[in-house]
């Protein structure tokens, strides 16, 4: 007979498949990852357990930022110095090793809070979000 499975321990659980996804999104399997995150948001939406609900509307969240901030960010530098110019290419690469590694970074430490059983929120990305599962305590 397989063990019994806590409510925290499956929250644990599904806050670090979150995060996971996270980063699958902003690394190897862009939009796949981002629709998994948008799947497991329907699924788990009105989720009794505050930390299923912080992790994965904090992944939601730091996901759309990552897209914005590289679409925005590696556009403007394309627009502006031309896809053909050299130093485009070096400011996108720069932006790329410092930036968007944090946001790798930031997503490893989220999984380590989600782990932990550890509610977390992204340094300056998490104002956006509206959960009151920060709210209560």
């Amino acid at each position: 007979m397989p063990p019994m499975v806590t409510d925290d321990e499956r929250a644990i659980r599904i806050a670090t498949i979150a995060e996971v996804l996270y980063l699958l999104n902003i690394t190897f399997l862009p939009v796949i990852g981002f629709v998994l995150l948008l799947v497991m948001h329907s699924k788990h939406n009105n989720d009794s357990h505050r930390l299923v609900r912080s992790h994965i509307k904090q992944a939601i969240n730091a996901s759309i930022w990552a897209g914005i901030l590289m679409i925005l960010i590696n556009g403007l530098i394309l627009l502006l110095n031309g896809i053909d110019n050299i130093w485009s290419w070096m400011y996108v690469i720069i932006y790329m090793t410092s930036i968007h590694s944090l946001l790798i970074i930031l997503g490893v430490i989220a999984i380590s809070k989600a782990q932990g059983g550890q509610l977390y929120r992204y340094p300056l990305l998490h104002k956006t979000i509206h959960d009151t599962a920060f709210n209560d305590g």
